[in-house]
């Protein structure tokens, strides 16, 4: 989202450098107009790869001219050039991206060729050798989310870690932080533009830092948003609990502008498992650790990731975190299937789950998870405290009532559920006045 809204920005600068080109923009690639489509795509496992392969077949078909971007195409730029030829007719994607290179309808573009490319490349399908990927900037993105009131602020890219099933590092390299400078930068623009929410992000948030100040410094940055004078919040994702300690713990609950979400990818609960991942945290340090959380904050959300049937996940291993699942940690648990991924060296390790175990896990899994939700729906639904919440969605019903999506304020946007409100009566009282509750929700949504 970052990337695209960073994209957007230098397009609509290339065009009023250039006012002879009369430059209009749509969020419908398959709209008459529509010539030139930029797609955003990750390489990060292969049935992603595979949805870009088809969606730039599919725009090809439409006759639309494609500029392919990022990392989705940089893993075969990556593969074919770093890795023998036998690799390459291994890799199921291969005949499929070896025909869409041929395709005149297809470009490639990358961050570098912003610095000298021009409308008039662009129109004539330029296409970039160069595959350089993020370059970090400070100046103004087009901000998508705003009527939503929030956006991401990414404080680093790529990753250091030795995750077996992972190939991040491979593709992309290693993490590349930007500067504790650079960052409050940034939130101020976005505060600046009436954002009242800034989501924070990296691959690995707790070791932001550590390639261009040699120690994490992702604590001391937040000390240092917390303390801009402005009225936001922000919340953290992707906290990885190896290098975390309580006093880390602690010190976010003094923080106020904090949102107490914790998005923590686990993975597994099976330290056997976790070795095999290459995941170094043990299961006593696990539920100390939200053990902590809990009691230390007044609420909280967390969120959690697991990945089922692991090359060598053993029936008692798959029990171990069926039961860490009940212990009723998680307000949100993904469940990720694994599968291989040629440049992994997951994909390289014996002991592989059959698919009939497979589904059958998955199954057990799921139907562990989804009472629990429902449950938790049912005790926030019957209690009396008061939720803040952002309306993302308005559908007028043929009663003349208003259905309302709304995200809680602990919900992160994009990822965990929204809530269904029925507004009855659009008049209310506010302050002693009667107020019309539907311009107000139109006035916010527009």
């Amino acid at each position: 989202m970052v990337d695209t809204q960073v994209l957007l920005w230098r397009l609509m600068r290339l065009w009023q450098n250039n006012k002879s080109y009369n430059v209009q923009y749509s969020a419908d690639p398959y709209e008459e107009e529509v010539d030139t489509v930029f797609v955003n795509t990750c390489g990060f496992l292969r049935s992603w790869r595979q949805e870009m392969l088809e969606t730039v077949q599919k725009l090809a078909d439409a006759g639309k001219n494609a500029y392919v971007m990022w990392c989705g195409w940089e893993y075969f730029e990556k593969t074919y050039k770093d890795q023998d030829w036998q690799l390459s007719q291994e890799d199921p994607d291969y005949a499929q991206r070896k025909k869409l290179l041929h395709d005149k309808k297809l470009n490639l573009l990358s961050w570098k060729d912003f610095e000298t490319v021009t409308i008039q490349d662009i129109k004539q399908w330029y296409s970039s050798v160069l595959f350089d990927g993020f370059h970090f900037v400070s100046n103004p993105r087009a901000y998508t989310n705003a009527m939503y009131k929030f956006e991401y602020c990414k404080i680093a890219e790529w990753c250091n870690n030795t995750c077996s099933f992972c190939i991040i590092p491979k593709i992309r390299g290693k993490q590349r932080s930007v500067t504790i400078e650079k960052v409050l930068e940034d939130i101020h623009n976005m505060v600046d533009a009436w954002i009242e929410e800034i989501i924070i992000l990296a691959q690995d948030t707790t070791r932001y830092g550590t390639d261009i100040y040699w120690q994490p410094k992702l604590f001391e940055l937040l000390e240092k948003i917390e303390a801009m004078e402005w009225d936001f919040m922000f919340r953290v994702l992707y906290l990885y609990p190896d290098i975390l300690s309580l006093q880390h713990i602690k010190k976010l609950r003094r923080l106020k502008k904090f949102i107490p979400y914790f998005d923590i990818p686990l993975q597994h609960s099976s330290s056997p498992v976790l070795k095999r991942m290459g995941r170094f945290y043990d299961e006593a340090k696990t539920y100390e650790f939200l053990r902590t959380i809990k009691d230390l904050f007044p609420e909280w959300y967390i969120r959690t990731n697991f990945i089922i049937w692991f090359p060598g996940e053993t029936d008692k291993d798959f029990q171990h975190l069926l039961n860490f699942v009940r212990q009723d940690f998680f307000d949100n648990v993904a469940l990720f299937e694994y599968h291989d991924e040629i440049l992994a060296p997951s994909s390289k390790l014996d002991q592989k789950v059959d698919d009939e175990t497979i589904s059958a896990r998955f199954e057990i899994i799921k139907d562990i998870r989804e009472p629990m939700y429902d449950e938790k729906q049912k005790q926030k639904m019957n209690s009396d405290q008061e939720f803040d919440w952002y309306v993302m969605d308005v559908r007028e019903q043929e009663d003349g009532t208003y259905l309302l999506k709304v995200r809680p304020t602990l919900h992160a946007p994009d990822i965990d559920p929204y809530d269904d409100v029925l507004v009855e009566n659009i008049i209310a009282s506010y302050d002693g006045e009667d107020v019309d509750v539907w311009s107000k929700i139109r006035y916010t949504l527009s």
